[in-house]
């Protein structure tokens, strides 16, 4: 629940009758408000801009208004109200006992202050106009955009008298529920009525705020606000681990897929152990380099002549007896070489000979494999 802006001390007028205020006093759902403060206890000050970073002003304006206080400074909260038309910067000023005893206040009465700002800015502003309204028996009074006071009657109507004084422009509105308490020769120069002022419904200044800094108020309801945010926010990180940990138990299981493959398709091309799956491609490039130079081995000679051997000789019945290599030349002593003899004796690349072997056996024969150079080249 949100009420309007009220002032502070009409806080006691929200007790019910049971003597709680609001719903109660320590009800964890206390009622949320902006409040207006006695202006009598906030002063302020207006001082060059230091010539130090903007950031750095919080730090230095206390030590540069210490000699204009009446009490230490780390007893005092000040806050930055804006610049004035002649550049000046204006400083709102309170104690902080006097901060905490607001707070304390509304807490007791239920209320958790959000803001709270000096009540005569509660009066409308108009430029060139003095603004005077009544607050139990003390006079309020504002003439400037943050500048104002509140006094007792006696000395309110001597700084009002001093404000006309020095700038004899000012016009002067009046809302008292008397005139007699009004001096006779300022009768004659203000703008007089009896209206009262409407806390609940008076402009908050978009500035001022007593409740900044250390005293800051955390709004229950913007926190509410909030949580719907939160748990959307929590809601999707829970979601993007969940998918991240499903998407990574997929990619593994996609992984041991081609591993197995991998490791399977290694068993097919080639024999022997099958290495692990990191090892594959160590295994595969040391195979493929085997295979490499055993295909340079066939080749070169005498292999390639045996080789080429294979489909003259095939069954021929033949027996070989003897194998030699002389000067690049294969010699095979060949039993059994009738068949051989009526063969046609052509081996692309390669020069062949057949002659008799010396003894009676008419079959026994001598080949000989001579490489011709040009095949040998190739």
């Amino acid at each position: 629940m949100t009420l309007p802006v009220d002032h502070i001390h009409n806080l006691d007028s929200y007790i019910t009758n049971e003597g709680e205020a609001f719903e109660t006093a320590a009800d964890s759902e206390m009622v949320t408000m902006d409040l207006w403060v006695p202006s009598e206890f906030v002063t302020m000050h207006s001082i060059d801009p230091p010539s130090a970073p903007k950031r750095k002003w919080a730090e230095l304006i206390p030590w540069i208004l210490e000699d204009r206080l009446l009490q230490p400074i780390e007893e005092v909260h000040f806050v930055i109200c804006g610049q004035n038309t002649d550049g000046q910067l204006q400083i709102l000023v309170a104690s902080q006992s006097d901060i905490q005893n607001w707070q304390r206040v509304a807490k007791n009465s239920g209320v958790a202050a959000q803001s709270m700002y000096p009540d005569y800015m509660a009066l409308p502003y108009e430029e060139g106009r003095i603004s005077v309204g009544w607050r139990d028996g003390s006079f309020i009074a504002r003439f400037g955009a943050v500048d104002g006071f509140a006094a007792s009657p006696d000395l309110a109507w001597t700084m009002i008298e001093s404000l006309l004084e020095e700038d004899q422009g000012l016009r002067l509105s009046l809302s008292i529920p008397d005139t007699a308490i009004v001096p006779e020769h300022i009768v004659e120069l203000a703008d007089i009525n009896n209206s009262e002022l409407d806390w609940q419904f008076s402009q908050l200044p978009s500035q001022c705020n007593l409740l900044s800094g250390e005293h800051k108020a955390v709004s229950n309801i913007a926190l509410l606000a909030w949580l719907p945010a939160t748990l959307l926010g929590v809601i999707s990180v829970l979601l993007s681990v969940i998918y991240l940990q499903i998407a990574s138990a997929n990619i593994s299981g996609e992984i041991s897929q081609l591993e197995n493959r991998l490791s399977q398709g290694y068993s097919r091309l080639f024999d022997g152990r099958r290495p692990a799956p990191k090892d594959v491609k160590i295994e595969v490039d040391s195979r493929i380099s085997t295979l490499f130079s055993q295909r340079n081995s066939l080749k070169s000679e005498p292999i390639a002549g045996l080789i080429a051997l294979n489909q003259l000789m095939k069954g021929c019945g033949c027996q070989l007896s003897g194998l030699r290599l002389i000067d690049g030349t294969l010699v095979m002593q060949i039993e059994n070489g009738a068949q051989l003899k009526k063969r046609r004796l052509n081996i692309p690349g390669y020069r062949v000979g057949i002659t008799q072997q010396e003894g009676d056996d008419e079959n026994a024969i001598e080949l000989r494999l001579t490489p011709n150079k040009k095949g040998a080249d190739q």
